[in-house]
């Protein structure tokens, strides 16, 4: 036999026994292993970007660990109407276990004056498209702006890790992370496909699965190729995805991106709402507030980036393998689809 054939043959004996680890693996749970903050947390919330390609200041709130080295970097944008400080629950605990965490508050923010057409369907359509577009440019604006970031606050000279950036939301948020990790989806209405050719991020983190909207596809985010976390809960829907606001449309997913090509890990929390009882994004909604399920999305989502991020093996064995509804005494359930 040639030594061709040989090493052709010891290629595939390999890949066989991955496959049959992996299989077997997956029948067996392990524990899984929640990670306690490890740093204080400090707070800049007075910085804005100047914007001139869409002739606004960008306001930002940063949250960072007080510790020493470089920091990986993520990227956070709220959900409709609320702002960039509404999610401290998340983004200052990214922050005390080594992430540093950039929130801007974008323009259809009602902290800036922004009033959403309800009472056009059509018109709010074009108005939400328009917002749409300037959150994916605000995303990679800020990305642009990194080293004018570190020239700002003196403390992060020559600290931001950019080799594995995170995209992060809630809700539309959530929609405009995806939209600049590589989503794509079809307009019916004319056809035209919907997209950003943002390729930077390498990781997108989800709170609330934008699937749930009248105007989304179901799983929207299978066409999403960088290891992907959706956090939601048994009764996560917004208004749009209510019968409160009917959309005039569904988007669709291309045909040819319905088939999942990263690791998609799907956290569903039972009971838990699209605000958590106005823990996050809103507070003027019915409570009472749901810190429970706020913890274990807060505590498995660090889990999930340091095992992408941070290239942790036990937060990816975790993540991949872990028995969430032991962990959390059956209050929620971990897939990996």
């Amino acid at each position: 036999m040639s030594s061709q054939k040989i090493m052709s043959s010891s290629k595939l004996l390999l890949i066989c026994i991955a496959f049959f680890s992996i299989q077997s693996c997956s029948l067996i749970k392990t524990d899984f292993n929640f990670v306690k903050p490890m740093y204080k947390v400090k707070i800049i919330d007075d910085l804005s970007l100047d914007f001139e390609d869409l002739n606004k200041q960008l306001p930002i709130r940063i949250s960072y660990p007080d510790t020493a080295g470089r920091l990986p970097v993520i990227i956070f944008s709220h959900g409709n109407g609320s702002k960039g400080d509404m999610y401290q629950g998340f983004t200052d605990y990214w922050a005390s276990h080594g992430y540093l965490v950039i929130q801007p508050t974008h323009i259809d923010s009602i902290s800036l004056g922004f009033e959403t057409k309800r009472d056009n369907m059509r018109e709010m359509q074009k108005q939400m498209l328009y917002v749409t577009d300037t959150r994916r440019q605000d995303m990679s604006f800020i990305l642009d702006s990194l080293g004018l970031i570190e020239e700002m606050v003196p403390d992060l000279k020559n600290r931001l890790d950019t080799s594995k950036l995170v995209a992060a939301g809630h809700s539309m948020g959530a929609a405009t992370a995806m939209l600049v990790s590589g989503m794509k989806l079809v307009n019916p209405m004319d056809g035209t496909e919907e997209s950003s050719d943002e390729n930077r991020f390498k990781v997108l983190l989800m709170i609330s699965d934008p699937g749930t909207m009248t105007l989304m596809p179901k799983e929207p985010w299978k066409g999403v190729r960088i290891p992907t976390l959706i956090s939601t809960g048994t009764k996560d829907f917004s208004d749009v995805g209510s019968n409160k606001m009917k959309s005039p449309f569904k988007y669709e997913v291309p045909e040819a991106l319905k088939r999942s090509f990263a690791p998609h890990h799907y956290l569903l929390i039972d009971q838990a709402d699209h605000y958590l009882g106005g823990l996050i994004c809103r507070t003027d909604v019915p409570g009472p507030p749901q810190h429970e399920a706020l913890k274990i999305a807060a505590e498995s989502s660090v889990v999930f980036l340091d095992a992408y991020v941070k290239n942790s093996r036990r937060a990816l064995m975790s993540i991949t393998f872990g028995d969430m509804e032991k962990a959390t005494n059956g209050k929620a359930t971990l897939i990996l689809k």
